[in-house]
């Protein structure tokens, strides 16, 4: 395997915060509606279900407000917090500023820059995810490394490290915009 070198770029910090954050969109807007829908219920609880055309108009309208809740996160998430995130953390780590080298064999992921190097054993990684610009490779469910896919030579070098992760049990989806 040929090392890839690569400066990460604010661009690509952002492209991979919010492909982990979006990851959450389906999960968020289920639990969102389920609160709708046991808010909705409680407030029809508490007036005794006297009238029962009230309580459904009641619990819809929780629900409905719930999907509206989501919906405003959904695109205010994306659009203002995440590059004011990706801003901040690029400007405060270094090393995000660096030339990077990373490489792998069939056990480990190797990178390095002029700061540290680091190694991860693929057995040790809990899943992955990829879009067209990000992989992202995670050590837990919040701590990941990414690999924007503009450093690949190839799609078949991006396949290659995929498969590597597949072969070591490693589960993930690549999402398509």
């Amino acid at each position: 395997m040929e090392k890839i070198v690569f400066t990460p770029s604010e661009q690509d910090l952002m492209s991979a915060y919010g492909l982990h954050i979006g990851r959450y969109s389906g999960k968020r807007l289920i639990w969102m509606l389920a609160i709708g829908l046991m808010i909705g219920v409680g407030l029809a609880v508490m007036d005794g279900f006297s009238d029962p055309f009230a309580s459904i108009i009641t619990i819809l309208s929780m629900v409905i407000w719930a999907a509206i809740v989501v919906a405003i996160i959904q695109f205010l998430i994306p659009r203002y917090w995440v590059p004011r995130l990706a801003r901040k953390t690029y400007a405060q780590q270094k090393d995000l500023r660096l030339e990077t080298t990373t490489w792998w064999d069939d056990e480990k992921l190797f990178s390095s820059n002029e700061q540290t190097k680091a190694h991860f054993e693929f057995v040790d990684m809990v899943k992955w995810l990829a879009n067209d610009d990000t992989l992202l490779i995670y050590r837990s469910d919040h701590l990941f490394n990414f690999l924007p896919v503009r450093v690949f030579r190839n799609n078949a070098e991006l396949d290659a490290l995929i498969r590597r992760l597949q072969d070591a049990g490693i589960t993930g989806e690549r999402k398509t915009k």
